[in-house]
């Protein structure tokens, strides 16, 4: 199947995988930073491999922000998957669901900023974004057809995790917290998706968590996830940093946050 034409990516898109029967389709808007996908109407899964012979044998299920109203592959996606891929993973960019916006590009963007402003008063009053539910069965299909196709990509099936930023990080919580022992990823990484309490189910996979203390989508009086985590007798590393705001992806800002995906490196070399 052929990805749908999206000139405006920086990026090339690689041609996408059909997880469903549904084609998959989207809107690509430019904003004034990114190029992103919304208005998706049926998953897909864009697939950046390693070199040949180059790989170590694990995959990563790379699942971008948005705020559930677009998929930030050109940020929080293909970059970071192109990283992973340079380090040996097979590396799978989610194009989830989203919600439902303007199809013209400038009513939506001149409606961005209220979108924002009522996500952080969501955080603010609730102390976390709630999770868009067919995000989430996208997160959950993806595992299974990721595990069912492992041979095909040439990675373990019992080696994949979950990279979520954001809202995907949301999706990723809510994975870990509703799935069957198959879907379970064997890492969870969540980049600026807040601590809110997270009851895992088994068997829980290590997790590392790294988030700016100046961003606004940040709720920061519980730190509930570590604790439900230690509860659950598993490991959790934690990057706190200073600035970064929100949605810094592999963006580089003069900030210790910069760092976040060597940290991350590291860490999931040794899981």
């Amino acid at each position: 199947m052929k990805t749908p034409a999206s000139p405006s990516l920086p990026m090339a898109l690689p041609a996408a995988i059909q997880m469903a029967p549904e084609a998959s389709a989207w809107q690509c808007t430019q904003l004034e930073r990114e190029a992103v996908l919304r208005n998706v109407g049926a998953a897909a899964l864009l697939p950046v491999l390693p070199p040949v012979g180059r790989g170590n044998g694990r995959a990563v299920l790379v699942v971008p922000g948005g705020g559930f109203l677009f998929v930030a592959v050109d940020n929080e996606g293909l970059p970071v998957a192109q990283r992973l891929a340079e380090a040996g993973y097979a590396a799978f960019v989610l194009v989830y669901r989203t919600q439902p916006t303007d199809v013209d590009d400038r009513a939506f963007q001149r409606a961005l900023p209220l979108a924002w402003q009522r996500l952080a008063e969501q955080v603010a009053a609730d102390g976390d974004l709630a999770a868009h539910g067919p995000a989430v069965d996208d997160t959950r299909t993806a595992m299974r057809w990721l595990r069912t196709h492992a041979a095909d990509f040439a990675f373990d099936p019992a080696r994949l995790g979950v990279l979520g930023f954001s809202a995907g990080a949301r999706c990723g919580r809510a994975l870990v917290a509703q799935a069957a022992p198959a879907d379970m990823p064997d890492s969870l990484a969540l980049i600026y998706g807040g601590f809110a309490g997270t009851v895992p189910r088994s068997p829980v996979p290590p997790l590392f968590l790294a988030q700016a203390a100046d961003d606004p989508l940040f709720d920061r009086r519980h730190p509930d996830i570590l604790d439900d985590w230690r509860r659950a007798g598993q490991r959790a590393e934690l990057h706190l940093y200073e600035r970064g705001g929100h949605g810094f992806g592999l963006r580089t800002q003069d900030a210790t946050s910069d760092h976040w995906f060597d940290a991350y490196r590291a860490w999931l070399d040794r899981q």
